[in-house]
């Protein structure tokens, strides 16, 4: 037998080494991108109201023009730019649809009526708000729950710039109620209350329970007697 020359050796360790590479190539798993996860996170939910105006325990939702603010903090109705809406009646031949809240029917911005319910469900005492025929707009509105609570809402008819104003719950602690000066004119409507009725300088008020908590007041801005007692006396009870 011939002897094995060096190089005849190394054959064997060759291919030992050759298939040892193999090997490892074709047990090798195969790889991936980084997960849809860290790259495309979940969909996630985010209020349409900022954080920031939500209300708190003291202090509640405005309803009102966004870049006039009331002083307390909350959501901000923006008033339409066209007149206030007014119920349209119902077909005579049957029976009124029945509303999908009790104050669906209150005049002022889209949000009103949830504004209106949100403060009524609230506190414990009757709330009203106006029912007013077209040319008023609403100019601003805010409520408060301490103390009893309070909402205030103003609205303007753009023809004139008459002024309607609606006060109700512990808005005042003076024995006045806070009436605008006048002289007493009788009685008149406040929704289904009657209240006292007051000739102001630039027109009318009327107050229910004046200077108690709670208490009721309207006041109107450059209106006739009729005309006020007609918007009084048409305000609607949310709750």
């Amino acid at each position: 037998m011939r002897p094995r020359t060096a190089r005849t050796a190394r054959l064997p360790l060759l291919l030992a080494g050759a298939i040892l590479l193999l090997a490892a190539c074709g047990s090798a798993a195969p790889t991936i991108g980084p997960a849809e996860s860290s790259s495309n996170p979940a969909p996630s939910l985010t209020p349409t109201v900022p954080p920031s105006t939500a209300p708190s325990a003291s202090e509640a939702p405005s309803s009102g023009p966004s870049d006039t603010p009331p002083a307390s903090s909350g959501p901000i109705a923006s008033p339409s730019a066209g007149p206030s809406p007014s119920p349209t009646p119902g077909d005579s031949s049957g029976p009124a649809p029945t509303p999908t809240n009790a104050a669906s029917i209150c005049s002022g911005a889209k949000d009103t009526p949830d504004f209106y319910e949100s403060f009524a469900s609230s506190v414990n005492f009757p709330v009203y708000c106006a029912v007013l025929p077209s040319g008023w707009s609403l100019v601003a509105g805010t409520y408060r729950l301490a103390d009893g609570g309070h909402i205030t809402i103003q609205f303007r008819r753009r023809a004139d710039n008459a002024t309607f104003e609606l006060d109700e719950g512990s808005f005042c602690s003076d024995d006045s109620g806070c009436v605008p000066a006048g002289s007493a004119a009788g009685s008149g409507p406040f929704g289904d209350l009657t209240g006292d009725l007051v000739q102001t300088s630039s027109g009318y008020a009327v107050v229910v329970a004046r200077g108690e908590k709670p208490s009721w007041l309207a006041v109107g801005g450059g209106l006739d007697h009729a005309t006020f007692t007609a918007l009084t006396g048409a305000l609607h009870a949310v709750n």
